[in-house]
């Protein structure tokens, strides 16, 4: 039942970042909106498996988005110690567009592999998002929080999260 519940857990992030990042897109014609750029990276495929299973993440082929969405690119993993599901995206999202979202509230700035990141709480507290600044977006890494999950608060969601973006920051792309 806990792994059921966590692999729903971590469905349910997966579809929410890159529905999400697919309501963020312009509409052709809109005014003063450049369209999103392009994301060719796909965590999915981009990360080493043996990174991976290093930070404790099961290597099983992961939950994957590959929808036509070409401004966001998904993978979800699971882990069994502790139990808990990360997202691992890769968006055309900007800092500014995180600090002016009425979707995030920003906790803190980081760095981590030497790159500027944002550690936020997903409005609404589900979630925490540690997003790293990569041209032409952002990596983001989620994990979500409740007194169901592993994780009950939001600094233990974060804590996590900014662990396995630290951890995997050597195999960050130059370009997403």
């Amino acid at each position: 039942m806990i792994h059921h519940r966590k692999c729903v857990g971590s469905v349910a992030i997966l579809a929410a970042v890159l529905t999400l990042s697919a309501c963020n897109q312009s509409v052709e014609g809109q005014a003063g909106q450049q369209p999103k750029p392009e994301i060719t990276f796909h965590p999915c495929d981009g990360l080493p498996p043996d990174a991976i299973r290093a930070v404790g993440l099961d290597v099983r082929p992961p939950e994957r988005d590959d929808t036509d969405v070409p401004s966001a690119r998904g993978c979800g993993y699971l882990s069994n110690n502790p139990n808990y599901g990360i997202t691992i995206a890769a968006r055309a999202e900007t800092f500014e567009d995180i600090e002016s979202s009425d979707r995030f509230n920003v906790l803190r700035e980081t760095q981590i592999g030497g790159r500027s990141a944002l550690v936020s709480d997903f409005r609404g507290g589900s979630a925490c998002t540690v997003s790293v600044a990569i041209e032409p977006g952002i990596l983001e890494f989620m994990i979500g929080y409740s007194e169901l999950e592993e994780f009950t608060t939001v600094e233990a969601a974060c804590d996590q999260a900014t662990k396995v973006a630290t951890s995997l920051a050597p195999y960050f792309p130059d370009h997403l």
